[in-house]
């Protein structure tokens, strides 16, 4: 059964009888052990090594939500330059589920269009928010995502989304 919210309800009971709410919780998280990672072909150009990770928060403040990190770099940095990309996104989803065993549920998703910094550099590194919502212990969280290019100059357009693997649970 999902827990209903009644923070604001029962602060204010508190409020009117003198007492204090309790303090928020500490700050939790869950990350992926290890980057995934993914080497681009770009035509006539050094070809692009891509790595991700995904994490979940718990905020102080009892909101969740998923980021995921993308970071670049060229393989070859004397071939690195002109355009790599019409287009490159980093999806970011914050998932949950009833059990540890059950399905995922999308709870907030968000696609940040990095196509630009890409563009103008060829190493960095980039965070992807998923947008928070309020913690309900009952749950079981987790982040998600996926990144997708459309690589300048090959003719192909929007490559097939490439579908990350994510974080461990956050209960």
């Amino acid at each position: 059964m999902k827990k209903r919210h009644l923070a604001a309800p029962v602060a204010a009971a508190l409020a009117i009888i003198g007492l204090s709410t309790p303090p928020a919780q500490a700050a939790t998280y869950q990350c992926t052990d290890a980057s995934q990672e993914r080497r681009v072909s770009l035509p006539n150009k050094s070809d692009l090594d891509l790595s991700v990770g995904l994490c979940v928060f718990r905020t102080q403040y009892n909101e969740v939500y998923a980021q995921v990190v993308t970071s670049w770099s060229a393989t070859t940095p004397a071939a690195a330059f002109g355009k790599k990309f019409d287009g490159f996104k980093v999806n970011a989803r914050l998932e949950y589920r009833f059990s540890t065993g059950g399905v995922d549920y999308i709870n907030k998703s968000h696609t940040c269009d990095f196509t630009a910094s890409a563009n103008d550099m060829w190493a960095a590194t980039a965070r992807c928010n998923s947008g928070d919502t309020p913690w309900d212990a009952d749950l079981y969280w987790s982040a998600d995502g996926q990144v997708q290019w459309d690589i300048d100059g090959d003719g192909k357009g929007w490559q097939e989304p490439w579908q990350l693997t994510g974080s461990p649970l956050l209960s």
